[in-house]
């Protein structure tokens, strides 16, 4: 069975609170009390805000993903425009200074 997703994780943790809060009277008696309550309600929320944190950082890398992809295809053309220019002007031996291996 694959790995729950963490907003999974979170909602089945959310069921449980509800659940046990609904039964509290009966659950304390097991050793569930309220201050087990109240630490298991803030870890969620914890929970929550990071999984919404982590969220947005992904969309912030996904943006930043393609701000880069389009930075390199323009970075690309202008490496291959001044590749053109330097094997016209300068003779074979001297591509190396700009990094052209000699091919042909």
């Amino acid at each position: 069975m694959p790995k729950s997703s963490y907003a999974e994780q979170i909602n089945k943790a959310q069921v449980m609170l509800s659940g046990l809060k609904g039964n509290a009277a009966q659950i304390a008696r097991r050793g569930l009390d309220e201050a087990f309550l109240a630490k298991f309600d803030a870890d969620r929320d914890e929970a929550v805000a990071l999984n919404d944190a982590q969220e947005k950082l992904k969309a912030d890398l996904v943006s930043k993903t393609a701000q880069l992809d389009s930075k390199l295809l323009e970075l690309d053309k202008q490496v291959s425009e001044a590749q053109k220019i330097v094997k016209i002007d300068f003779d074979k031996s001297r591509w190396r200074e700009f990094g052209i291996e000699a091919k042909r």
